[in-house]
This record gives C-alpha cells, sequence and structure tokens, in this order.
C-alpha cells in the first residue's frame, strides 16, 4: 500500500516539476516580446501594472510550482520492504 501512494507521490511531484519547469521557460521566453505594444493599450488606464511585474509574478509562480514538485521527489524516499 505504502508503494502504490509513493507512486502517487511521485507522479504529482513529476508533473509539477515538468510543468513548473515549461512554465519558467516560457516566462522566460516572454521577456523576448517587444513590451511597447502591451502598453500602448493600457496607457488609458491608470491602475495598468507595469508589464515587467506581470512577468516577474508568472516566473515566481512557475519557480514554486517547480520547487514544490523537485522537493516532493527529493523529500520522500521509496518505502522499502519491511
Amino acid at each position: 500500500m505504502h508503494q502504490i501512494l509513493w507512486i502517487a507521490i511521485a507522479w504529482i511531484g513529476g508533473t509539477c516539476t515538468i510543468l513548473g519547469s515549461l512554465m519558467a521557460v516560457g516566462s522566460l521566453l516572454l521577456w523576448l516580446v517587444p513590451v511597447s505594444s502591451a502598453r500602448s493599450k493600457k496607457a488609458d488606464s491608470p491602475i495598468a501594472p507595469a508589464p515587467g511585474w506581470s512577468r516577474w509574478k508568472l516566473l515566481v509562480v512557475s519557480g514554486a510550482i517547480a520547487l514544490t514538485g523537485l522537493s516532493l521527489l527529493i523529500l520522500i524516499p521509496f518505502p522499502s520492504p519491511a
């Protein structure tokens, strides 16, 4: 029973690691997109945050997801038969 639980946790951890790392690559690729077109559309709104702030938030969230998955994979060892 412990092995099935470990497989489920490893599956979740692996999925989080892969998704988080792919999101991080995607958010880093967003830095290549010019900001001027997005800023000109929202220039009329005084409340609109800077486009760089949302990019940082996306990078932090994707890093947190990847680190959560990695920590699940590292901290939970395979159960030994006893």
